[in-house]
C-alpha cells in the first residue's frame, strides 16, 4: 500500500481553505451595479446656478464665513456681532441686533434699470419692529432707492405666523408716481425660504416668488388687493394715457445688507436717523445675488432647484 505524505495533504489543505475563504468572499454578480450612472436633473436647460444669467450677475454673497462678494463689485464693512450659521449650502450670514454690512460704493447698483434680487432667508417672527434686510440708500430722502424689508404682521395674523415681505422703490427717471410701497405674504417662520424679486423696466412687470412661485402684490395703483405679476403705472391709472413706471433710476450712492439706510451709524442718508420702529435683520440669510435684468420665471425655478441642491 502506498503511503501518503503528511505535507502532500497539509498542502492540500491549505490550498482548499484558500480556494474556499476566496468563494465565501466573493459577492453575488449584481447587474445593477455595473449600470451607468444616472446624470443630475436639469432645470429649463440649467444644471449649475453658476450658469443661469452669468454676464447679468452684479453681486453675489455666498456668506461662507465672510461677506465678501464673490464678484468683487461690492466691498463692505461690518457693524455689530455678524456671525455665520447653517446655511442651504455651506454656511449663512446670521443677523443680529444692530449687526449689518455696510457698502461705501452702490458699484453696479446705481445703473440699475431693471433687477432681480435673490436671496435664501430664515427668519423667526416680526416682534413688534420692522426688520431691514437690504438697501440701496436715496443719499436726501427718509426712504432708500430700494428696500427690501419684513414688516409687522396684519390685525387678522395676532400670532405673526405670516412674515410681511416688503419692497419700497423709488424712481428719479421723471415718472409723477416716482415711489411704491408693495408688499406680500409669506406663511414662513423659521424655515429655509427662497425669495426673489424681479422688475422689468422695459415691460414695468414686478414679480415676488416664494420658492419658485410667483406669489400676489398689494400696493401697485389701479390695483386691488393681492395681484400675482402686476404692471407697474407711473401716473395714475385714473387719468389716462398712463406713464408707465419704465426705465429705473436709482439715485444710491451707497448700500446696507442687514438693516435700514438710517439705522446705519453714520447714517446713509441726510433725511433720518435710527427709528424707534425699526431694527437689523435677526434671521439667516444665504446665496444673495443680484442682477442686473429680471429673470424668467423659469430661469428663477432652476435657481431655487439648483441652489437648494447646493449645485
Amino acid at each position: 500500500m502506498k503511503l501518503v505524505d503528511k505535507k502532500q495533504i497539509t498542502v492540500c489543505l491549505l490550498g482548499l481553505a484558500v480556494i474556499c475563504g476566496i468563494a465565501a468572499c466573493q459577492k453575488s454578480f449584481d447587474p445593477k451595479s455595473y449600470a451607468p450612472s444616472k446624470p443630475l436633473p436639469s432645470y429649463g436647460g440649467f444644471s449649475k446656478s453658476k450658469d443661469i444669467e452669468p454676464g447679468s450677475l452684479q453681486d453675489y454673497f455666498t456668506f461662507d464665513g465672510n461677506v465678501k462678494d464673490s464678484l468683487g463689485n461690492l466691498s463692505g464693512t461690518t457693524a455689530g456681532n455678524i456671525t455665520f450659521g447653517p446655511g442651504v449650502s455651506g454656511k449663512a450670514y446670521q443677523g443680529a441686533a444692530g449687526a449689518y454690512v455696510v457698502f461705501p460704493s452702490a458699484g453696479p447698483g446705481k445703473d440699475l434699470q431693471s433687477y432681480t434680487l435673490s436671496f435664501w432667508m430664515n427668519s423667526p417672527k416680526t416682534a413688534g419692529l420692522a426688520r431691514g434686510i437690504f438697501s440701496f440708500n436715496n443719499p436726501t430722502d427718509f426712504w432708500g432707492s430700494l428696500d427690501v424689508y419684513l414688516d409687522n404682521p396684519l390685525p387678522t395674523d395676532p400670532n405673526g405666523d405670516t412674515l410681511m415681505f416688503k419692497v419700497h422703490m423709488t424712481n428719479t427717471n421723471g415718472v409723477p408716481f416716482a415711489g411704491y410701497f408693495l408688499q406680500s405674504k409669506v406663511p414662513q417662520i423659521n424655515k429655509w425660504t427662497h425669495m426673489v424679486i424681479t422688475y422689468n423696466g422695459a415691460t414695468s412687470v414686478i414679480n415676488i416668488y416664494e420658492n419658485a412661485t410667483a406669489i400676489g402684490i398689494a400696493g401697485v395703483a389701479g390695483t386691488s388687493g393681492y395681484v400675482v405679476g402686476p404692471t407697474i403705472p407711473g401716473s395714475d391709472p385714473a387719468n389716462p394715457p398712463v406713464t408707465p413706471y419704465g426705465l429705473l433710476k436709482f439715485p444710491t450712492t451707497e448700500a446696507v445688507l442687514g438693516t435700514w439706510q438710517f439705522d446705519t451709524n453714520p447714517s446713509l442718508t441726510t433725511s433720518a436717523t435710527a427709528q424707534s420702529w425699526s431694527e437689523s435683520y435677526t434671521g439667516l440669510l444665504d446665496n444673495f445675488r443680484i442682477y442686473n435684468k429680471a429673470l424668467s420665471s423659469t430661469e428663477v425655478n432652476a435657481l431655487y432647484n439648483l441652489e437648494k441642491q447646493g449645485r
